[in-house]
């Protein structure tokens, strides 16, 4: 069996190496070369599944893609062909999370107004795996959490809601939905310049989902005129060619790796991995723990973060997003540039999530929030 997959799906040598022969692309289309002769491809949300790009394939007869997104692969073509496909639903939702966890502390320290946090009302828009993973963190902060998910709240979700205007009015916005251009809920541009227009300086909005849920030319408008919302973007409209224009306005702009914790990457590798063994009925013979590198962080006492300043100070110190922030505006203009910080991301030094940090706690509650933050929390006596 040929496999084809895009180098940057991490740990698939180790994951399928026994499994068939693999081969890997570089750039976000793979060569037809390699198409002519694939009976399996993986691929990541920067490439185009398309007809075009079946027509290259003729004895394709699997595809998935390592991202929870699947807005790149043209689902109708590959049915059409009887392809089986994949996404990997909730690999890296944990990673957003901790993105979103991570921003929020960062600006409130910015503005020094983490002693508001009880006060603050949140808006999580998309309530799915990563809006679920955001919105428990930040619960876990104290804050008011609540979810804008229309589709959810007429299937019954008792967490999801419908009214917009609650969205409009929260001091935190967090965008975690599918671009979707057709349908009753059309996301596509879902903050747009009549939604911005009503938010203000003391908001936070972030997206972490897909670049044109907002409107980016918007943005710019809005912010020229002044008193707009503290914005943070892992995404942008047009990846990989940005807007520069919008960069001034940002006070955290990151090249769209909100979801890349060595965790999150290898999680998706691991996900797509089992699909293609399941599919060919092939046994997959390695666990996800044998391919993530242990972490040896010391274990701190619970007492020693319990007070929101130094839990902020612990996380940014595990995720020093800013540092993200700095390689985006330095070196992220371009699109080859943009492209090469998700490719590179973190290279040498991979970005590991919280549940490798260990939390010795003293109580339950102490227990049940810090294992809501993230971390490995257990009890001591």
């Amino acid at each position: 069996m040929h496999i084809v997959a895009d180098q940057n799906i991490p740990a698939l040598p180790e994951l399928l190496g026994n499994v068939g022969h693999l081969t890997c692309y570089v750039g976000r289309t793979p060569p037809p070369e390699l198409l002519e002769t694939a009976d399996a491809l993986l691929v990541r949300s920067i490439t185009q599944v398309d007809a075009a790009l079946l027509k290259q394939a003729p004895q394709l007869k699997f595809v998935a893609t390592a991202t929870i997104g699947k807005e790149h692969l043209a689902i109708d073509a590959l049915d059409a062909r009887a392809i089986q496909w994949a996404n990997a639903p909730g690999c890296n939702a944990d990673s957003v999370g901790e993105y979103v966890l991570t921003a929020v502390l960062k600006v409130l320290q910015q503005q020094h107004r983490l002693g508001e946090v009880l006060d603050l009302d949140v808006a999580i828009v998309g309530a799915g795996h990563t809006g679920t993973a955001a919105g428990q963190r930040l619960a876990a902060l104290g804050m008011n959490v609540h979810y804008y998910d229309p589709p959810l709240a007429e299937q019954g979700d008792s967490r999801a809601h419908s009214h917009w205007q609650r969205v409009l009015t929260s001091d935190i916005i967090s965008l975690h939905v599918p671009l979707t251009r057709k349908g009753l809920y059309p996301t596509h541009h879902l903050i747009d310049i009549e939604a911005l227009q009503s938010l203000h300086s003391g908001q936070l909005l972030i997206n972490a989902c897909r670049g044109a849920v907002i409107d980016n030319h918007a943005v710019i408008a809005r912010c020229e005129q002044g008193e707009c919302p503290t914005l943070v973007f892992d995404v942008f409209e047009g990846e990989p060619e940005i807007n520069k224009a919008i960069l001034p306005y940002l006070a955290i702009a990151t090249p769209h790796i909100a979801g890349h914790s060595l965790e999150g990457k290898v999680g998706g590798a691991y996900q797509v991995a089992t699909a293609l063994c399941k599919h060919f009925d092939i046994p997959l013979p390695v666990k996800l723990a044998d391919v993530l590198p242990e972490v040896n962080w010391r274990t701190l006492g619970a007492v020693s973060i319990q007070r929101l300043p130094d839990l902020a100070k612990l996380v940014l110190a595990l995720y020093p997003i800013d540092e993200d922030d700095r390689m985006m505006r330095s070196h992220g203009l371009t699109a080859s540039g943009f492209d090469q910080l998700r490719k590179n991301y973190r290279k040498d030094n991979p970005r590991r999530q919280l549940n490798n940090q260990s939390i010795a706690c003293h109580n339950a509650a102490q227990v049940i929030r810090f294992k809501q933050l993230g971390f490995n929390a257990y009890q001591v006596c």
